[in-house]
């Protein structure tokens, strides 16, 4: 099932969240409403806007709070991006010139500052303090993720465990937060708000473990960005990871000669992508993608079924179905 399918049943309220994404960008410096219009027009899955209004629906909330949290975490989530592509030197992102390849790296990084400036101003004119410090307390632990990536970068002796922390705090806990916030807007019992929290948890663990799948077996025209780029960068993900446990000394040279060398010609690419397949990295991350799509719809359990239900349950599927 398409993404759009799934999200018929807030199709409006996603449409009032890019509304508000295209007014709270506008700038009185020309050049940030140039570089933002740039960066939202390139669209993206809107994944997170998504989670929080089909939690606030089914935890009884759909008022105008949850439309502006969605866009505000949607910038949030930008603003990773946008520092994510300066610390990788990404050159692609959807498909097309990433910011700090067109416009550098300073203006990438400023302008990324510019979406978590106005996403802290949107969270911050809800006047609801929980939500606030939910927000606030998701970035810290993004951020400290992504230090602690670049703390273990280099470390080809990282373990399945320290690497899942890194998930953890990289990209789940902005999509939990998302779905925790909206069990906060509809004011319902803990027990809930803690069901929607573990569903966002497993759910975009699930996500980025797909991510790191995806980047090995997709091509860029579907990806939108290069194929094999995590190994080009010699980023450690969980396919290497598990192929390095398995590999034997000269497969092991192999796939360490791959991480850390400067280029990588195209031919050795794929020798090193079959080698992986081989000693079952890409079976193994997709299976465990599988187990926490399953914690996260079983995480539901609690809720009665209803439409936005349905949709967050089709939501996980799509995490694993889904082409880039």
């Amino acid at each position: 099932m398409k993404l759009e399918q799934i999200t018929l049943p807030i199709k409006e309220d996603l449409e009032r969240v890019e509304e508000v994404i295209s007014e709270r960008l506008k700038s009185d410096v020309p050049f940030i409403t140039t570089v933002t219009h740039y960066i939202t027009e390139n669209g993206g899955k809107r994944v997170r806007p998504a989670i929080l209004l089909l939690a606030a629906r089914m935890a009884g909330y759909s008022g105008p709070s949850a439309i502006e949290c969605a866009a505000a975490i949607e910038f949030c989530h930008t603003a990773t991006l946008l520092h994510d592509d300066v610390i990788d030197k990404a050159s692609l992102r959807r498909g097309r010139p990433s910011t700090n390849a067109r416009w550098g790296n300073h203006a990438s990084v400023l302008i990324g500052d510019f979406f978590y400036c106005r996403a802290s101003e949107m969270f911050a004119n809800s006047d609801n303090l929980k939500v606030i410090q939910l927000i606030t307390k998701a970035m810290r632990e993004t951020t400290e993720g992504e230090t602690l990536e670049i703390t273990k970068s280099n470390d080809l002796c990282i373990t399945e465990e320290e690497y899942l922390k890194i998930l953890h705090a990289k990209t789940a806990i902005l999509i939990a937060t998302a779905a925790e916030m909206g069990g906060l807007l509809g004011n319902v019992s803990e027990e809930f708000v803690r069901s929607l929290k573990e569903y966002g948890t497993s759910l975009g663990l699930a996500f980025q473990l797909a991510d790191d799948v995806l980047d090995y077996i997709s091509d860029e025209e579907t990806f939108g960005k290069t194929r094999g780029i995590d190994l080009r960068e010699g980023k450690l993900t969980l396919p290497i990871i598990t192929a390095l446990k398995q590999a034997d000394p000269q497969e092991t040279r192999m796939l360490k000669d791959a991480l850390i060398s400067e280029k990588l010609e195209e031919s050795k690419l794929k020798e090193i992508i079959s080698l992986i397949q081989k000693l079952n990295g890409i079976d193994y991350t997709l299976n465990l993608a599988q187990h926490y799509i399953a914690k996260a719809k079983g995480s539901l359990a609690v809720f009665k079924n209803s439409i936005e239900k349905e949709a967050l349950l089709n939501l996980a599927d799509y995490v694993i179905c889904r082409e880039k």
